[in-house]
């Protein structure tokens, strides 16, 4: 088989090995028995091709207690990046060359490490993840494909790699089932019909987009997504704004504003969104800038009067702060705790009811909010959903329950949803 990390250890990496002027290298992996499988050991792996040439020792030899391959006057070591106490015997020293298989599961620690710089070139695999890992910010999205090939990277990557300034000279390649040359068109249909499109392994293997779980939540259709002028067009009978809050430094979890109308129709439509995170901050916001942020929110948006603000009610600093900001400046809309009576399942299942008959609507430029509905996922085994990409999700879930029996119900009356 002529995988992407076949191909790339048999070709690349032994090809700069053999050029490089230094004679220690290493090949990363989970473990050393994930090397032996991904990479030694499998069908056209190193030993298969590189045959007599080149030696592997698992348990060392001689003064190199260490495993590891020998080519020529060449050593390669191997090590599992998951095992800090052995990585930290192979790490201090300068590498030639280094191999790092599915880099996006690597531990943080050792990256951050062998990035100091211990090497001249490195070559690393990966397959789709959640893109809120900490490797797609500091390494991944700094990479930037060549001109010949940029047009063959999708949009929705397009958009991660462009969250983070590029790395001169971190070339970045992107590689789908169909780059596979033993995928024949009798295999491709038997993977297309053995994968549902709401699949996790759907989205990855298929699409190759980021993402993290089972199952996606949403599928949210194109023509759910309407421009500016078409939502300006509806008739609002309700706006109302849900706010969800993360004041970590250290996590990609963010604050997000999500404001949505209510229309005569029974659509729900997402208006405007606010979103950042305290790690990319320099001064980080606080409850009290919170309830500034929210303030200027509402009087910059152009939608119709907000008449509540539903904040996330496990949040009580929040929701007290922002209370005490009406209070002293008169404000006309109020405070209230998110009203959570209505389960989160529940929340789902309404909300995938109203996104299945056009009543729930985005508007394009809520381009988080429609990023979380493509990666939001079930839990392994379980019928809760994953604990990130999901404050826009909760925001925008905050800001109806109280509101629910208006969506979904026609101006003529038809109940079409009412729980």
């Amino acid at each position: 088989m002529h995988g992407k990390t076949t191909i790339a250890f048999n070709v690349k990496f032994m090809y700069k090995v053999g050029t490089s002027k230094f004679n220690k290298h290493l090949i990363a992996g989970d473990s050393i028995g994930t090397i032996e499988s991904n990479i030694l050991n499998c069908e056209n792996g190193l030993l298969d091709i590189w045959g007599t040439e080149l030696k592997y020792y698992p348990n060392g030899c001689m003064n190199i207690r260490l495993p590891h391959i020998r080519v020529k006057d060449k050593i390669i070591y191997l090590v599992g990046y998951s095992d800090i106490a052995k990585y930290k015997k192979v790490l201090g020293g300068q590498f030639g060359v280094v191999g790092i298989d599915e880099i996006n599961i690597a531990d943080m620690g050792f990256i951050r490490e062998l990035f100091l710089p211990r090497f001249e070139y490195l070559l690393a695999t990966l397959n789709p993840d959640n893109p809120d890992l900490e490797i797609y910010n500091e390494i991944i999205n700094r990479c930037r494909p060549t001109e010949k090939y940029k047009d063959q990277v999708p949009s929705y990557i397009w958009e991660e790699l462009n969250k983070a300034i590029p790395q001169d000279n971190w070339v970045y390649w992107f590689f789908t089932y169909k780059d596979n040359p033993i995928v024949t068109e009798e295999k491709e249909r038997e993977l297309l019909s053995s994968l549902l499109p709401e699949t996790r392994e759907y989205q990855t293997k298929i699409l190759g987009k980021r993402t993290k779980g089972v199952g996606l939540i949403f599928i949210l259709p194109r023509e759910n997504i309407i421009t500016v002028e078409q939502a300006k067009a509806k008739q609002y009978v309700k706006i109302t704004l849900g706010v969800d809050t993360s004041y970590s430094r250290k996590s990609a979890d963010t604050f997000a504003f999500v404001l949505c109308g209510i229309t005569k129709q029974g659509e729900c439509v997402a208006l405007e969104e606010w979103v950042r995170n305290n790690k990319d901050l320099r001064v980080p916001i606080t409850p009290s800038d919170l309830a500034i942020e929210i303030d200027r929110f509402i009087n910059e948006q152009k939608w119709g009067i907000v008449q509540n603000v539903f904040i996330d009610s496990g949040d009580q600093a929040t929701i007290t702060e922002c209370q005490k900001y009406k209070r002293m400046n008169g404000t006309l809309y109020n405070i209230v705790g998110a009203y959570k009576e209505t389960k989160i399942i529940d929340r789902i299942n309404l909300q995938n009811t109203w996104i299945a008959k056009g009543k729930y609507l985005i508007v394009q430029h809520c381009k988080e909010y429609i990023k979380e509905h493509g990666v939001y996922s079930w839990q392994i085994n379980k019928d809760i959903p994953e604990e990130t990409n999901d404050h826009c999700i909760n925001a925008g879930q905050y800001s109806w329950p109280l509101y629910k029996k208006m969506i979904g119900v026609d101006k003529s009356g038809d109940k079409r949803q009412n729980r």
